[in-house]
């Protein structure tokens, strides 16, 4: 017998699942134009000190309080892809790995900033404090079961970004 709290948790996860499964569903049959990479820009702000002027990225993984299997399979590769492969870029402070809850209180914004609808993986191009642009990775629900392919993914998108190709 599941007591009240276990069966809310398993109704609450059959029922993410099953949007997650809306979603994937309603995407792949979008078109090509609707599966483009988005990259957005914002204006430059000119930097006060230009010693802080550096740029950096933040590779954000943002998820809800209700994860799937694959949600975890999301942020794990592309954690290690960041973290293994970009190992010095993390040293120097030039890369940063970050994992957000968007549904805390703190980080609700994140998900009018960025759109979200969905669990997501958003690289952030910033110049001193400042954001100057950002990239969904739009790819990674259809490139996560093959996992070869979507460490693929990751380590391309971030590099382009490093090298100030993010588009």
């Amino acid at each position: 017998m599941l007591r009240n709290g276990a069966f809310r948790s398993i109704l609450a996860s059959i029922i993410a699942a099953g949007a997650i499964v809306g979603i994937m569903y309603s995407y792949s049959n979008a078109g090509p134009a609707a599966q483009k990479t988005t990259a957005q820009k914002k204006p430059a702000v000119a930097a006060t000190n230009p010693a802080k002027a550096e740029q950096k990225l933040i590779v954000y993984y943002f998820h809800g309080n209700a994860r799937c299997p694959t949600c975890f399979k999301l942020e794990s590769l592309a954690k290690s892809v960041v973290e293994s492969d970009f190992a010095d870029g993390i040293k120097k402070g030039i890369l940063e790995w970050k994992t957000v809850n968007v549904e805390d209180k703190d980080n609700e914004h994140f998900t009018r900033d960025y759109k979200l609808y969905t669990k997501s993986i958003i690289i952030s191009v910033r110049q001193g404090d400042k954001e100057t642009s950002f990239k969904n990775l739009d790819r990674i629900w259809q490139l996560v079961q093959n996992e070869t392919a979507y460490r693929e993914y990751i380590k391309k998108e971030v590099k382009a970004c490093l090298d100030g190709k993010c588009l």
